[in-house]
């Protein structure tokens, strides 16, 4: 009988993945975190994701055989301080009482994000911390929330998630098409980082294609007045984030421009994931200088000045376009979703 890896998640009904099915969600921790590693571990193991509330009213699952590891999915920050004092007991009571081993992912470091509820993520991340084994996604993060992974803590990685595209790199001497992607969006940090760079190219017509949720539709419109005021041709152009979208307008790009804090305890425990999309797409990224950018520094341009760094690319075109097909080669075997897959049923014990 083959072992049965369960994810505990934002689904409304227990759903079985096929092996290597397509899988799709707007939410960058469920496609790379469960949905395309869990496709992959199907050709091996049967993987069920199971909603949260079946799992708070029967912990030990019994109506599944053969259970082998338990991961907890990711909650969103907003997700965890609405559990409340007597969610989170009934979560943690749940997982006591579940009878397997239990993992619990995390994309962030919770307590970092601020805001009125950090009493509650702290104490989420540290009562998690000791009733689970730790995933994270890259090594900042290890580092970040290892003290209180007090059963251990194991970085895998997120894989790629779309086809490989030919490196190209051929923009026009007076213009530049430029593309920031995200889910989520940081005002202060991303305006401030393209205002930079508009006023680093006073006579370049800059495009750039800005696709993040629709509710963010109208900060595009101030991100634009921003970039105008250093330089009057930038143009921007909202797009609704979807995994399509995303796509088209990386395939449409010149440049990839990927802002982070790196210095903040949020923005530096941020994944490789997008500069990794960028590199699969063929795309020259300059990115900001948080350490898992960093360990693709030969694959991109890294640097906390995002101005000198899109500088340096313009100016030796050849040496930017050698970094992406480098970064295509490394990208293809270290984040490939069969490589990811294999780390993962290692750390979660899965038979093979």
């Amino acid at each position: 009988m083959r072992d049965t890896l369960v994810y505990i998640t934002r689904v409304d009904r227990e759903l079985e993945l096929a092996p290597g099915s397509a899988v799709n969600s707007s939410m960058a921790s469920m496609r790379l975190r469960m949905l395309i590693p869990g496709a992959e571990l199907a050709r091996s193991v049967d993987v069920r994701l199971v909603p949260f509330a079946r799992f708070l009213q029967d912990p030990a699952l019994a109506h599944v055989s053969s259970v082998r590891a338990l991961v907890i999915g990711k909650l969103s920050v907003g997700e965890v301080a609405a559990l409340g004092d007597a969610g989170r007991d009934r979560l943690f009571d749940a997982i006591r009482r579940s009878g397997h081993p239990v993992f619990a992912d995390f994309s962030d470091n919770y307590p970092a994000f601020g805001g009125q509820n950090v009493a509650q993520l702290l104490d989420y991340q540290t009562r998690m911390g000791a009733a689970a084994t730790f995933t994270v996604p890259c090594n900042a993060l290890a580092e970040a929330i290892g003290p209180q992974a007090r059963r251990g803590i194991h970085v895998i990685e997120d894989p790629y998630e779309t086809p490989e595209q030919p490196a190209r790199f051929a923009p026009e001497s007076d213009a530049l098409r430029l593309c920031w992607f995200g889910s989520a969006y940081e005002p202060a940090l991303v305006e401030g980082a393209f205002a930079a760079i508009a006023a680093a190219q006073p006579g370049c017509r800059l495009r750039l294609e800005f696709l993040a949720l629709g509710s963010r539709a109208p900060m595009a419109r101030q991100l634009e007045a921003r970039m105008r005021e250093a330089n009057p041709a930038a143009e921007v152009r909202f797009s609704e984030w979807s995994f399509d979208a995303v796509s088209r307008a990386l395939r449409d790009c010149d440049l990839v421009v990927l802002p982070q804090d790196a210095h903040s305890p949020w923005g530096r425990c941020k994944s490789h994931n997008r500069l990794v999309q960028a590199i699969r797409a063929g795309r020259v990224a300059v990115a900001s200088a948080i350490p898992a950018y960093l360990e693709l520094a030969d694959c991109a341009e890294i640097d906390d000045d995002l101005p000198a760094a899109l500088a340096r690319a313009l100016a030796q075109p050849r040496a930017a376009l050698d970094k992406v097909v480098a970064g295509q080669a490394l990208v293809r075997e270290r984040f490939s979703p069969a490589h990811i897959a294999a780390r993962w049923a290692s750390v979660l014990g899965l038979s093979s």
